[in-house]
């Protein structure tokens, strides 16, 4: 009663006061709006972002290399980048082109690129509104026996729901009833897990983008080692033939010796053996000239046989490798794709705490719907056929049996690897380097004894030669120089490929081929 009495008084008031109550009631609602919407737009700029932020993390980094790259007489020189161009071999560039362009696995590294972007893409969605539109038929039949209690009540209140239950014909009559509207649903970020969503998702993207770096720079290494060790059978086939005719020569003067009466049937059934053997080898190098060639079409995209015709012909020797500034040991941190894409997993796995965090706290989403709905089409665009509805809703967990707590706990412990994984990933790129420069440096020094050991061997296998011509010395001296002589041109031959081979290792470990104009 007494309420009835205050909402009487304020009608008269409004009317005494005329159209002054009305312009108060707007100003007073236009008002209570504004501090509504001040208010969740400061609770939105509240909201935090929960989890750790993310440092790079820091290793401990020599200020120098322990040993120094050996510097050869008339060496070309490169940069990094594109160190194959200081071979100064145009089928080396044409076949690393090729490569880049055709080899599977870049090509694969390239679609797991862009499923990460996409993924990427996919998670950024997540801080923005969903919309939907629908539109549906549908035939209904209302159960008489679920409508008994509403339709009894409805008639004895004498109320309007007894025309509205009226309007739908005898109860259990089926009906048509057509609907069609939209739906949307924002999430509120307050606490930062669709944001770390998000970073972990570009790291990983990241991440991929430097696999892919890493298998380019894998397979210019690959391509330009598989050339070199080809050049490198084709000189050692030459030597082998070379070999060989001078083993027919050193048969043919025992048997003229042993024809005129010199020496015996030994010395031709020795001369004959050391030929044979000669021989033997041969087919061994050109089968292993083949798989060279078969391995270089797969490193193409090609068919095996695809390359025969274009490395048939011999090359000249194999090239001198190019020399370059090896640089400092920091420098490996943005130069090499492995430490990088190591260091994106570190930021991902830190990012991924942050959204297992978030998982503890309160979730707000504004839903809304809004569309028509009846029960034929001719009144269906009719404005009496609308309908509406929008409003918060909040989700809180609150026993989830420890799942939440061992989620966190499993992301933090993914997270500690992974910093493992990105320290032990530089200690072995440090170690890559020492390892690549100590074998140049012994392989150097081995190269200068050979050249003179060559020398020497082959003036014993000339001079030899000319005296078992003359009769004073056994053919068993001739074969041995020989012997000494070709296997120490087989020697210097696999010290020079393991010295252009050696660089191509060192080109990997500092990172060959990678961009100075990109960072973490």
């Amino acid at each position: 009663m007494v309420i009835g009495e205050k909402l009487n008084a304020e009608r008269r008031r409004q009317h005494s006061h005329g159209d002054r109550g009305n312009d108060n009631k707007v100003l007073y609602l236009a008002v209570r709006a504004r501090c509504c919407g001040i208010l969740l737009l400061n609770l939105i700029a509240a909201g935090c972002t929960v989890g750790p932020d993310y440092h790079p993390p820091v290793v401990a980094t020599p200020k120098h290399w322990a040993a120094t790259l050996p510097q050869s007489a008339g060496a070309n020189t490169a940069n990094l980048a594109h160190w194959w161009l200081g071979f100064k071999d145009g089928k080396l560039n044409s076949l690393i082109e090729r490569a880049l362009q055709g080899n599977l696995d870049v090509q694969m590294a390239n679609a797991r690129l862009g499923a990460s972007r996409a993924q990427s893409a996919a998670s950024s969605s997540g801080l923005w509104p969903h919309i939907n539109a629908s539109a549906g038929y549908q035939r209904e039949r209302l159960s008489p026996n679920a409508l008994k209690g509403i339709l009894g009540g409805a008639v004895q209140g004498g109320s309007s729901s007894s025309g509205l239950l009226s309007s739908l014909g005898p109860i259990g009559t089926p009906f048509n009833l057509f609907q069609a509207g939209f739906d949307s649903s924002w999430e509120l970020d307050l606490f930062g897990g669709i944001k770390r969503q998000q970073e972990a998702a570009q790291a990983n993207a990241e991440a991929s983008e430097e696999s892919l770096r890493d298998i380019k720079i894998t397979l210019t290494a690959e391509v330009a080692r598989n050339y070199l060790e080809l050049v490198g059978l084709r000189r050692r086939l030459e030597i082998a033939r070379q070999r060989l005719e001078n083993q027919q020569k050193t048969l043919s003067l025992a048997d003229h010796s042993y024809q005129e009466g010199f020496v015996g049937a030994l010395d031709v059934k020795r001369a004959s053996s050391e030929q044979e053997s000669v021989a033997a080898a041969i087919p061994e190098i050109e089968a292993q000239i083949n798989n060279h060639r078969h391995s270089l079409a797969l490193l193409l995209g090609l068919q095996p046989g695809a390359l025969e015709r274009e490395l048939a012909a011999p090359t000249a020797g194999i090239p001198a490798p190019p020399t370059l500034p090896v640089g400092a040991p920091l420098d490996l941190l943005r130069r090499r794709p492995d430490i990088r894409k190591a260091e994106r997993t570190v930021a991902a796995a830190n990012a991924s705490v942050g959204a297992a965090v978030a998982e503890l706290f309160p979730k707000i989403t504004l839903t809304s719907s809004v569309g028509l709905q009846s029960q034929s089409l001719g009144d269906f665009a009719s404005l009496s056929s609308g309908f509406y509805g929008f409003g918060p809703r909040l989700s809180l967990p609150l026993f989830q049996a420890g799942r939440l707590l061992a989620n966190i706990e499993f992301q933090e412990a993914g997270t500690t690897e992974a910093l493992k994984a990105y320290e032990k990933t530089v200690l072995s790129a440090f170690r890559e380097v020492e390892d690549d420069l100590s074998t140049l440096n012994g392989e150097f020094r081995r190269q200068q004894s050979l050249l003179a050991a060559e020398k020497s061997a082959r003036q014993s296998s000339e001079a030899a030669f000319a005296i078992y011509q003359e009769g004073e010395t056994e053919l068993q001296t001739v074969l041995d120089s020989n012997r000494s002589w070709y296997g120490l041109q087989e020697q210097l031959l696999q010290s020079e490929l393991a010295w252009a081979t050696g660089h191509i290792a060192l080109y990997k470990a500092l990172g060959g081929g990678w961009d100075s104009n990109s960072q973490f």
